[in-house]
């Protein structure tokens, strides 16, 4: 039984120490992306603010990720939204809930910094997922080459 322990924010200066999931989760295909190159870049992004990581930890150890990152508004030059680029939890650690607690935390994180909407893309297969972001009120809005893009519409108070 996984401990309740909270999701954590990571940033550039403690990256490191969630290297090692990103790279068993395969967010980053090493026969495509050079690893250290990948890695800079997330960094970069954390830096400037365009990116966001939180994690869940079990004996101080990371069992789950989500990488968001910040998306323009194509229509506004104002507005940006995020996106929820990746999502993973260690095999063991699956169906304990820790995929909605990240997520909830991704939806809090969102709303606090007002954004429209969270978005996010997944496997046309991946059916449990589906279930998943669905739950939340996700609402699936199209169909891209083998994924689905969902979006969910976030209302805060001024």
């Amino acid at each position: 039984m996984v401990n309740l322990h909270e999701i954590l924010e990571i940033d550039s200066s403690n990256f490191e120490s969630v290297k090692d999931i990103i790279f068993e989760s395969k967010l980053i295909d090493e026969k495509l992306l050079n690893l250290e190159n990948a890695v800079v870049f997330i960094k970069h992004k954390l830096d400037r603010n365009k990116a966001k990581v939180f994690i869940k930890k079990e004996d101080d150890i990371p069992v789950a990720f989500i990488l968001l990152y910040y998306k323009v508004n194509p229509l506004s030059r104002i507005k940006y939204n995020w996106h929820i680029s990746y999502l993973y939890v260690k095999p063991n650690f699956r169906r304990q809930n820790i995929g909605k607690e990240i997520i909830t935390k991704c939806i809090d994180f969102a709303r606090r910094t007002k954004v429209d909407h969270i978005s996010l893309n997944t496997d046309t297969e991946n059916f449990p997922a589906h279930q998943l972001y669905e739950s939340f009120g996700f609402i699936r809005k199209n169909f891209i080459s083998n994924y689905y893009y969902y979006e969910m519409k976030l209302s805060y108070e001024e």
